[in-house]
């Protein structure tokens, strides 16, 4: 046994340390040291908080692509009024947010899309269902920080699972930004050597040709490109038929130039082997027309990219005419379906 004394000098640091621990425990906390105390039901008797529980799941799946700076479809996640023209209050059933794109089984409407991560976990879904029936509280003061917030990391995982075709498909889809300026320039450009052979013959022939057959080649890859890209941003798969959709438009109306420019290619080079002025005149008010087509598709893309006020902008600022302000409407205008096959060419 240890002398007394020892005994007493080793009970004096643990003595010490009980007091501070003591004193520790008894001291005011801060503010910021404070825990915040965590209650089953908010003081309207909800379970889920808006601000915890629904601006994370929102923020991480469709800030990106429904966010301040890439509203799909005009649509924003963090604008109130627009996630309200498609949830019903207490009824999520009657939600077209949850029943026709939170949990649907078609993959072109489901958001968020599985190559962005899609669809919900089920503690996220129940979380978004359970909101809606509690009343989809939305606080004035709840804010969505950020814009442009990242791709989940589930976006990996599924792009593994895909086999080597698709891996392919995808990949090569990511060009069509860079590669759709190719065609479009050189149809554009292969018009403008026919209205010139007007005047000068020599150069309204063999360059338009030219211009015509490669445009129609790039203008295939560029189309196939499309097609997967449009997949990739979220935008649905391109054999969704849709009407009302500008996407649907605006793809159709590239796949008819391509098929347009393809056919007037072929005649072309017919009417070099066959020495006929006939169908030379043909392919040639042919590129006219798919040049005009071009034209057009092309502005279209620039708005949706971009947004319609895109190129009015541009000629206010050449004309310097200072921007108005629409007349609000009180009423509001009637809210267009929230289609998530509007993501692409």
């Amino acid at each position: 046994m240890l002398p007394d004394h020892f005994r007493t000098l080793l009970a004096i640091p643990v003595a010490l340390f009980c007091l501070a621990d003591q004193f520790a425990c008894a001291a005011p906390e801060t503010a910021a040291e404070a825990p915040v105390a965590r209650m089953p039901l908010d003081e309207e008797g909800r379970v889920v908080s808006f601000q915890r529980d629904i601006v994370p799941i929102f923020r991480k799946h469709c800030l990106e692509c429904h966010g301040p700076d890439d509203a799909k479809n005009d649509f924003r996640i963090d604008d109130p009024d627009l996630v309200f023209d498609y949830v019903e209050a207490e009824d999520a059933e009657s939600s077209t947010l949850f029943v026709d794109y939170l949990t649907t089984d078609d993959d072109d409407m489901l958001m968020p899309p599985r190559s962005h991560g899609g669809p919900l976990t089920p503690a996220e879904l129940a979380l978004v269902q359970l909101w809606i029936n509690e009343g989809a509280d939305w606080p004035e003061d709840a804010m969505l920080d950020g814009s442009g917030a990242p791709l989940p990391v589930d976006d990996v995982a599924s792009a593994s699972q895909l086999g080597l075709v698709g891996r392919v498909w995808a990949f090569q889809g990511f060009l069509h930004p860079a590669t759709v300026h190719f065609p479009i320039a050189l149809l554009l450009i292969g018009a403008l050597f026919v209205v010139l052979g007007w005047k000068w013959p020599a150069i309204g022939t063999q360059v338009p040709m030219a211009c015509l057959l490669i445009g129609a080649a790039t203008s295939i890859v560029a189309t196939l490109m499309g097609w997967s890209f449009s997949v990739e941003k979220g935008y649905g798969s391109w054999n969704r038929f849709d009407f009302d959709a500008e996407i649907f438009w605006h793809r159709w109306s590239a796949v008819i130039v391509t098929v347009l420019s393809t056919i007037f290619a072929i005649i072309a080079l017919i009417s070099v082997k066959n020495e006929s002025s006939r169908l030379t005149s043909v392919w040639k008010i042919g590129l006219l027309v798919v040049a005009g087509m071009v034209g057009a598709v092309g502005h279209q893309g620039g708005e949706m990219t971009y947004g319609k006020d895109f190129y009015p902008k541009a000629f206010r600022i050449l004309l310097g005419t200072p921007e108005t302000e629409e007349p609000a409407n009180p009423e509001g205008p009637a809210p267009e379906p929230l289609d998530v096959a509007v993501r692409g060419t």
